[in-house]
């Protein structure tokens, strides 16, 4: 019996080696999709605000100058196109049911101009003249305006079923950078905003990240993820910013403006990316081999 069902089974399994042959596994590339995704950031940084000459000392009750505040900011916002994902679950010809695992060779989450601007001083009078009766109205306030994290070195995590079908759970720590360019401003009732410069930072971090993969018969699905509180009061290597405005119609008084300390206070990630590459269906080859061996077993029967 068993040298007849050893003949038919290694027939039905030539067979399939000629009906199908596997696809070697390559690193896919995953476009974000930005309507399901979000990024929350919140940020601190440091401030000053002194006026020279300050001619609050001259008045009742003045000596207003310098003055300093712990700007803050918060930013929901979703991430941009040039947020990509290259992974390796072994697709398109190896995946195994998720017994490779998963490993990511890049990994980029990009954000535009954040919307939340960081203040913290609220409106502030500058007077003109010694008697007070001049003023002009500012706010200092700073804005992110790009903002990306960029995976520094491959990781890899095994993938574990969710129990919902197809899906697997992944998480790994990943060496990153977070980049990017702060611009404070110079806020004016009733005029443009006043940029004081462009400077860029930069901070390489440890990052938990997790998340899962999933797959469809048309697609596959990676969610990233960064819990709320796993990365808090990361220092961002930023120098000290000087800056001077001259206010008012004929420039007498001068602000010197400073920001120092900038901090990634929180942030918390929920990104999707998505390739077209599907998590195959079942080897018709293979369905073929086993239903010839099934054939033959139930013959000897």
């Amino acid at each position: 019996m068993w040298n007849s069902l050893s003949r038919y089974g290694v027939g039905a399994i030539a067979l399939s080696c000629g009906i199908g042959t596997a696809v070697s596994a390559i690193p896919l590339s995953y476009g974000v999709v930005a309507a399901q995704s979000n990024v929350a950031i919140n940020t601190t940084i440091q401030g000053g605000i002194d006026a020279n000459p300050d001619l609050t000392e001259l008045l009742p009750g003045g000596n207003d100058f310098p003055m300093f505040a712990s700007m803050q900011g918060a930013s929901n916002t979703a991430p941009n196109t040039d947020s990509t994902a290259i992974a390796d679950v072994g697709l398109p010809g190896n995946f195994g049911n998720g017994t490779n695992g998963i490993t990511f060779s890049q990994l980029s989450i990009v954000l535009d101009q954040l919307p939340g601007a960081i203040e913290g001083f609220g409106i502030v009078p500058v007077p003109l003249d010694l008697t007070g009766s001049q003023t002009q109205l500012v706010a200092f306030i700073a804005n992110v305006t790009t903002f990306r994290i960029d995976l520094d070195a491959p990781f890899s995590s095994s993938l574990t079923p969710t129990g919902n079908p197809n899906e697997w759970l992944w998480a790994g720590l990943a060496n990153a950078t977070i980049s990017g360019t702060l611009q404070p401003l110079i806020q004016i009732p009733t005029q443009a905003d006043v940029p004081l410069g462009s400077y860029p930072f930069s901070q390489q971090v440890v990052m938990p990240l997790a998340g899962t993969f999933s797959g469809t018969n048309v697609n596959t699905t990676i969610a990233v993820g960064l819990q709320q509180g796993a990365l808090q009061d990361q220092s961002l290597d930023l120098p000290p910013i000087t800056e001077q405005y001259d206010v008012g119609d004929l420039g007498l008084v001068t602000l010197l403006l400073n920001l120092r300390e900038f901090t990634l206070a929180d942030i918390s990630t929920a990104v999707v990316y998505q390739s077209p590459v599907p998590i195959p269906e079942p080897n018709p080859a293979l369905l073929l081999a086993l239903g010839l061996v099934g054939i033959a077993w139930r013959r000897r029967q």
